[in-house]
């Protein structure tokens, strides 16, 4: 039995089971007319997600705002399914950055301007996460597109490798230097009037859990991506504001972590301070 918590639309409610856990809970018309503690109808009932902690519950909500239902669900049911199937722990972000993921590919292919870009062959090196790749992408054709290309086999087997969980010394090392330099960068915003508010809550907080995934990914080898730095002078012109706060925030980056960083790296950080302003 589930009990209503919080009405977040007709067909998604935040609830608590029995055992007084809560889960978001989705389905047609499942909340239609409904109120905080309201039992809610066992048939109508599609999709259940735990939420094990505060962040996964706010990542869901952010998500909701711009993003269609089907590719939230979908893509949570993913990657449950698969790190159940293949007892593969993952940080919490990884919900936000696939399901972002997904969502932005299919908007591509729909408007035209799909990019196949040559990434490294990850199949011998993380032979597991290729597998969980490969199954994640028929779901999605199944499900959601069926053109999805073989393209995104390697694109989302980095999403689970660079999401990756543990508890080794170098993990908690690698926590700590992001949470430093988070914490810089919020204080380079506030510098300039930004701050997590209300109304930009999904916002803000989607910049960070990018930025979270951002560094994760610096250690590992990556190419610059061409298309962006064509748009890089007509970025700079038309967003000056934006381009002055995001170089900081790179040079901030670059200073903590030693690391040579790509040129297009800064530009998906001044598109984040961007939506921001």
């Amino acid at each position: 039995m589930f009990r209503i918590v919080s009405v977040i639309n007709n067909n998604v409610t935040l609830a608590k089971n029995e055992n007084h856990e809560e889960v978001m809970i989705t389905g047609n018309g499942i909340a239609f007319q409904k109120k905080k503690g309201d039992i809610i109808i066992q048939s109508k009932i599609e999709k259940v997600f735990r939420l094990n902690t505060e962040e996964s519950k706010n990542n869901f909500l952010a998500l909701l705002k711009d993003i269609p239902l089907d590719f939230i669900t979908v893509t949570y049911e993913v990657i449950n399914d698969l790190t159940t199937e293949f007892n593969y722990p993952v940080q919490e972000y990884l919900y936000v950055t696939l399901t972002d993921h997904i969502y932005c590919s299919y908007q591509a292919i729909h408007k035209g301007n799909y990019e196949f870009n040559k990434l490294p062959d990850v199949s011998h090196e993380y032979p597991t996460e290729y597998i969980m790749s490969k199954k994640a992408l028929k779901i999605f054709k199944d499900k959601l597109l069926d053109s999805f290309p073989d393209n995104e086999i390697d694109r989302i087997a980095l999403h689970f490798i660079n999401a990756k969980s543990g508890e080794n010394q170098s993990d908690k090392i690698q926590i700590n230097r992001s949470r430093i330099i988070i914490d810089k960068v919020k204080s380079k915003l506030k510098e300039y009037k930004i701050e997590r508010t209300k109304r930009n809550s999904h916002l803000f907080d989607r910049f960070m859990v990018h930025l979270n995934y951002f560094l994760e990914y610096l250690d590992r080898s990556r190419s610059d991506n061409s298309s962006l730095l064509d748009m890089e002078d007509h970025i700079k012109v038309a967003y000056p504001l934006a381009y002055e706060i995001g170089n900081e925030i790179y040079k901030i980056i670059a200073c903590e972590t030693g690391v040579e960083l790509h040129r297009s790296e800064r530009i998906y950080i001044i598109l984040h301070i961007q939506r921001l302003l």
